[in-house]
């Protein structure tokens, strides 16, 4: 019979060995043009790049005045000092640093567990769920603000938690440091979200104080004063900074932040309860963001709520965070899951706390579900060698990524003590298996290759793009050239010597002369596609070949 001591030990093991299986999850395929990514990444890599060019960090530079100042400065300056001034641009260069603030993230919520717990197995358990939700593998690696902004927003938080009382720290000093780190964040996203930081802070001071009213207001109040001024006075470094502190007022503020409280002259109450944008999808966002763990999440709401008269105080912390910023974003007409992205730490927390009380059938039906997802991505794999019809795509060792993923499913439906065990590193299979999948996408014949390639160097070539900026991607397959985009969709490629058609496999090639030719994967579909693919008709609209032309 195993001891319990014996099972622990084995846990911690798996913990770290998937804690190994994590980092290779999150520092491989960073250059990959079909990572799991949102439409805003090149938009803001555009933006680096112009910026860069002027040889100034201010002000920003874009070719839509609209989307000018669209945020603060301090990803774009990211983008430029990751990538040397623009000498080394790729998106490896890029996205680095915020997978880097993931994984000093998921180090936070290590170190909060094992101080709390007095052993390392929560913190492993806390910081593998973390890396777990959808939302962070989507999110928190590639070129966006929400890395950095989830860091530095939930260090307080964690600060706080590690402190030897789950309370502010007396000292005049502490509340600059805390204003300077949430200041931050601010210069990552914006300047409003000190409201929700400093509520959830108070929230938790007051309580701290027995809800003792007047010790708060003579105790705690000037401190979060001060931490609030010391946190705008930091953002406000980019109106001091940039020589057209007016426009950063118009784009920014009024337009950016203010613009989400426009309704287009429709009916607030009625956006608040019904649409596209309404509060529902503040209320179903932490579920989503967690992809494959939604089940276990809405678990954990359950279980919360009975126990909701003995929580402990680290528990207390964690949830105001997470209350306090979904009601925040309740409140502006535009919401959107994205914004509850900062609080998704303290969500993990909360779920290693409470895995192990979770019913067994939630955890089966988990892995049941990562089983189903390797399965379709093998699927996946299978159609695009059959479609591209170009020999072999995916070398032999491919076949061990799933085959080793879906083994792990079966040990951990199969075996009980070691479900729980399982859980994390068979969904970051999944990630691994995804980016498996990617691998003729992202090497071989996913890539311009020849001559033809260095023919276009210094040229103007017209791109596809189905989005804003995503001809900065064909940037990076053909560097030295100029992009221009067209809308694939809606026009004729234009007449220019130089031009990208994409194509799906199933088509002859374009008239003109064939410089090269790349493996691609489509990201977005009209609605007519979008039904003839749930109809079956997939590798027509899912897999394309870009065909770099010289037009006659």
């Amino acid at each position: 019979m195993t001891t319990h001591a014996e099972t622990h030990h084995r846990s911690l093991l798996i913990g770290w060995a998937s804690v190994l299986l994590a980092l290779v999850v999150y520092c491989t395929g960073l250059g990959s043009d079909h990572l799991a990514t949102n439409g805003d990444e090149l938009l803001y890599a555009q933006i680096s790049r112009l910026t860069a060019d002027t040889g100034f960090l201010l002000p920003l530079q874009s070719v839509n005045d609209q989307v000018r100042n669209t945020k603060p400065p301090l990803l774009f300056w990211q983008g430029i000092f990751s990538t040397g001034w623009n000498e080394h641009w790729s998106l490896a260069r890029l996205r680095a640093p915020n997978a880097i603030y993931t994984l000093m993230t998921a180090g936070l919520l290590l170190l909060i567990g094992w101080k709390r717990g007095r052993d390392p197995a929560l913190g492993i358990t806390a910081a593998l769920l973390f890396l777990c939700f959808f939302s962070t593998y989507r999110y928190g690696r590639v070129f966006l603000t929400s890395a950095p902004e989830t860091f530095w927003l939930f260090l307080p938080f964690a600060l706080v938690l590690l402190h030897r009382e789950p309370r502010l720290p007396e000292g005049v000093l502490w509340p600059w440091l805390w204003g300077g780190i949430v200041g931050v964040g601010l210069l990552y996203k914006s300047f409003a979200l000190v409201i929700p930081v400093a509520i959830a802070l108070a929230l938790w001071q007051l309580r701290a104080r027995k809800w003792s009213v007047r010790e708060f207001v003579i105790l705690d109040l000037w401190r979060l004063a001060m931490m609030i001024v010391a946190a705008l006075l930091l953002f406000s470094l980019w109106f001091w900074l940039d020589p057209h502190p007016g426009l950063v007022l118009k784009d920014f503020v009024l337009r950016e932040n203010a613009g989400k409280f426009n309704t287009g002259g429709e009916s607030y109450l009625l956006n608040l309860i019904w649409g596209q944008s309404s509060l529902w999808r503040i209320v179903v966002s932490y579920p989503l963001d967690s992809g494959l763990l939604a089940l276990a999440v809405l678990g954990l709401i359950w279980d919360t709520w009975k126990r909701r008269h003995h929580l402990g105080s680290v528990e207390l912390v964690l949830w105001i965070w997470m209350i306090v910023l979904a009601l925040f974003f309740c409140i502006p007409n535009q919401r959107d899951e994205r914004y509850l992205l900062p609080a998704m730490p303290a969500l993990a927390l909360l779920l290693a706390l409470r895995l192990g009380h979770l019913p067994r059938w939630i955890i089966s039906a988990t892995l049941v579900a990562a089983g189903i997802v390797m399965v379709g991505l093998a699927g996946l794999a299978i159609l695009l060698q059959h479609a591209a019809a170009i020999g072999t795509l995916y070398p032999l060792w491919a076949l061990l990524v799933p085959v080793g993923g879906l083994a792990m499913v079966t040990v951990g439906i199969v075996h009980a003590p070691l479900a729980r065990t399982l859980l994390a590193p068979s969904i970051l299979m999944i990630y691994l298996c995804y980016t498996v999948f990617l691998f003729p996408l992202d090497h071989g014949p996913g890539r311009f290759h020849g001559e033809g390639v260095e023919s276009v160097i210094g040229c103007e070539v017209s791109v596809p793009s189905n989005f804003n900026a995503r001809e900065e991607s064909y940037g990076f397959l053909l560097p030295g050239a100029t992009m221009k985009p067209y809308d694939n969709h809606w026009m004729m490629p234009p007449a220019t010597e130089f031009v990208v058609i994409s194509l799906p496999l199933d088509l002859p090639p374009p008239n003109g002369v064939i410089l090269s030719k790349r493996l691609n994967m489509i990201d977005r579909f009209n609605a007519a596609e979008t039904r003839d693919i749930l109809s079956g008709n997939i590798t027509h609209h899912l897999f394309h070949w870009d065909w770099l032309v010289q037009q006659n």
